[in-house]
């Protein structure tokens, strides 16, 4: 399983580097996103879905997993298709 660190960037940048690195990882395989801008959750998790990947899931992380305490983190798993 991959990580993908996005926190700090905005869309659609945030879709274009997910994915990109769907792209690099083998069918099946997972890919964990973070992400700390809300909107970029539903759009990865539609154009991933278009794609033909499966979002396994979609949540918001405790406050552990932030960097900043005032930004929310969401963290997306996407099956390759």
């Amino acid at each position: 399983m991959q990580a993908l660190d996005l926190r700090g960037l905005l869309c659609p940048l945030t879709w274009a580097r997910t994915k990109y690195a769907l792209a690099k990882v083998e069918p099946g395989a997972e890919l964990v996103v973070l992400v700390d801008h809300r909107p970029a959750v539903p759009d990865i998790r539609r154009n991933a879905e278009e794609l033909g990947h499966e979002v396994l899931s979609a949540r918001e992380l405790d406050e552990s997993a932030r960097k900043d305490r005032e930004l929310a983190v969401w963290e997306l798993r996407i099956r390759r298709a």
